[in-house]
């Protein structure tokens, strides 16, 4: 019987133990699971408060349209005409202009707590246009909106999204360095950064050219 009654005892330590093992092992588990979501979340944080900001401004440009439209926004939103280079040279001012924010942003002490009022102004006038062409063309304003203003966007937006996030990284190194005195020599390389702004910049003149060619292309085929 005595025998018996430490078989069962030690059976049941076992059962206890694998139990207890695999408690411990989901309870691991969900940490990890927290981690890695905290790690990707610190990870990627500029894209997403950037895009948190994009739909701000697409919210904000929408209201304001709804309820402050007239002549002179109309005009201001209605679809450009004109040859290639004319709307090439409108399209690249405007998108350089707002690189070039960007970059100001990146090299100012203290850009990177308002430099995600970048995408937020991509926004506002985004949802200004689709508002603006939703109201006066019904259907077909939006069919153009998915045609002609959505797709362009797109393309600008994520190459913004990276100069936004590259800028808010060497603000906060600026920052660092200077009002912090931390040593980042090591880590730190301005040709690093001026090399991707000059890619940057290229890749919104390859998206201005395909903007306009598109735009040039269709305005004959697609009126509104």
């Amino acid at each position: 019987m005595d025998s018996f009654e430490l078989k069962n005892e030690k059976e049941l330590e076992k059962e206890f133990e694998k139990e207890f093992s695999s408690e411990i092992a989901k309870l691991e588990l969900i940490e990890t699971d927290k981690k890695d979501f905290f790690t990707l979340f610190s990870e990627n944080k500029t894209f997403i408060y950037s895009v948190l900001f994009y739909a701000a401004g697409l919210l904000c440009g929408s209201f304001i349209y709804k309820n402050c439209q007239n002549d002179i926004l109309n005009n201001i939103l209605s679809a450009a005409n004109g040859d290639f280079l004319q709307l090439f040279l409108n399209n690249l001012s405007l998108y350089m202009l707002i690189f070039a924010a960007s970059v100001l942003l990146g090299v100012c002490l203290v850009g990177f707590p308002i430099i995600n009022i970048i995408p937020f102004l991509i926004g506002f006038e985004a949802g200004m246009k689709v508002t603006y062409y939703y109201i006066n063309f019904n259907v077909k304003g939006i069919g153009y909106s998915l045609l002609m203003v959505a797709p362009f966007v797109c393309l600008f937006l994520t190459v913004i999204l990276y100069s936004v996030s590259m800028s808010y990284d060497l603000s906060r190194k600026i920052y660092s360095i200077t009002v912090k005195k931390t040593d980042m020599s090591e880590e730190f390389n301005y040709r690093t950064y001026l090399k991707k702004y000059l890619a940057y910049a290229g890749l919104i003149i390859v998206v201005t050219v395909i903007n306009t060619a598109v735009c040039t292309a269709l305005n004959g085929l697609i009126s509104i």
